[in-house]
């Protein structure tokens, strides 16, 4: 009989050691996304940074015994951190020292492996490893990253070399300019410059996301956008700028030529706008969630989250105000962190359309009751493995 209950307990103790086994298995499956990591800058790593547009400021530059570089008289703590935040703090360096206005700053890891770095425009950026007996066409290099994307300039690609003379080559690569066998050396950067995005919505023919090169006036705009409709109101065309500003235009006359007061007829940039609303009819922004007055808000153009949130009501008690959901009519949900500070985001120059609705969810709270019951069984469970185990 006892050695009956022996075996028992033995089984027993060999199942309890499969069920963890198990359950470190799958512990080491899940742990390379887990914790997978990201490259941070070390001492002794060399970096290209690299302004596109202004070959002066292109250096390379090796991080010292103090984790830190010296860049044009500004001295950086890179060390521990990765080449994105690095890039942010040069970008900052050179708008804060009003040395570039509007600098597209690459920062880049001089890798010990012998490639090429496609960065800007195209569909998959990075460094692209070549081999080092034979040189690569300029062409074959941006195929290597995807090629370019939509809003890719293709008049503007640069081409910066890192040998010694640091030369900036930019080659018009468009289908109506002639092939030209550009060759591209180990360690090069090549830049596919953006084209502007700006947007027309509204009583337009064919809605949606314009690429320009620099600005556009509205009539160019409303034409490559089909034309406005038969719906169109023309008298209360909305523009809203990139930062927020929101002006109206009568454009029912003659909006192709200058202003009477001699100023020219208004254009959009990078990042604007423009909204042309129904002449019948207000259409509503529909506010739901945790606000005090959920329901619709009859308004005739775009909206910003805080007007949006400020026509429910504001927030309720209970409101998570880090981030709300904006589900649009044609069926997609965006979701946008929220901030009561324009400046510090992105998220408040999304904006509502009529027939958006905007949905504010409850804010998380633990419930400790839950947690203090799964801890019991948690420990509970251990402790009946531990009595087992003896």
């Amino acid at each position: 009989m006892t050695s009956l209950f022996r075996g028992l307990r033995v089984q027993r103790i060999k199942r309890c050691c499969l069920r963890a086994c198990f359950i470190f298995l799958l512990f080491l499956i899940a742990s390379p996304t887990l914790f997978s990591d990201v490259y941070r800058i070390k001492k002794g790593d060399t970096l290209l940074i690299a302004v596109v547009g202004q070959p002066e400021y292109t250096h390379s530059v090796e991080v010292r015994e103090d984790g830190r570089i010296n860049y044009f008289g500004g001295e950086f703590d890179v060390s521990g951190k990765t080449v994105t935040t690095a890039n942010r703090l040069i970008h900052n360096f050179l708008i804060d020292d009003n040395q570039v206005s509007n600098p597209v700053v690459m920062v880049s890891l001089v890798s010990q492996k012998n490639g090429v770095f496609v960065g800007g425009a195209v569909k998959t950026p990075g460094r692209y490893v070549i081999s080092p007996e034979i040189d690569i066409g300029l062409y074959r290099a941006i195929a290597l990253a995807g090629g370019m994307g939509e809003n890719a300039d293709r008049q503007g690609v640069q081409l910066i070399r890192t040998d010694t003379t640091q030369e900036v080559e930019t080659y018009d690569l468009s289908t109506t300019s002639l092939y030209k066998d550009i060759r591209v050396n180990i360690n090069d950067l090549i830049f596919v410059m953006p084209l502007s995005a700006v947007e027309v919505q509204g009583q337009v023919q064919t809605p949606g996301k314009l690429f320009v090169r620099g600005s556009i006036g509205i009539a160019h705009a409303l034409a490559r956008a089909g034309g406005p409709t038969q719906e169109a109101d023309l008298t209360v065309v909305v523009k809203v700028e990139r930062n927020g500003k929101r002006s109206e235009f009568n454009l029912s006359e003659r909006f192709w030529k200058s202003q009477s007061n001699g100023e020219p007829p208004p254009t959009l940039s990078d990042g604007d706008i423009l909204f042309v609303p129904n002449i019948f009819k207000t259409e509503p922004i529909y506010v739901t969630g945790y606000v005090r007055n959920p329901g619709p808000q009859r308004v005739r153009g775009p909206l910003n989250l805080l007007q949006a949130v400020a026509l429910g009501g504001g927030f309720d008690v209970s409101a998570n105000r880090e981030k709300v959901f904006i589900h649009r009519q044609d069926g997609t949900t965006v979701e946008v962190p929220f901030t009561l500070n324009p400046t510090e985001g992105t998220g408040q120059h999304v904006l509502l359309y009529p027939g958006d609705i905007l949905e504010v969810n409850k804010k998380f709270k633990v419930d400790w009751g839950l947690v203090s019951t799964l801890s019991y069984i948690l420990i509970g469970g251990v402790s009946l493995i531990l009595q087992i185990t003896r």
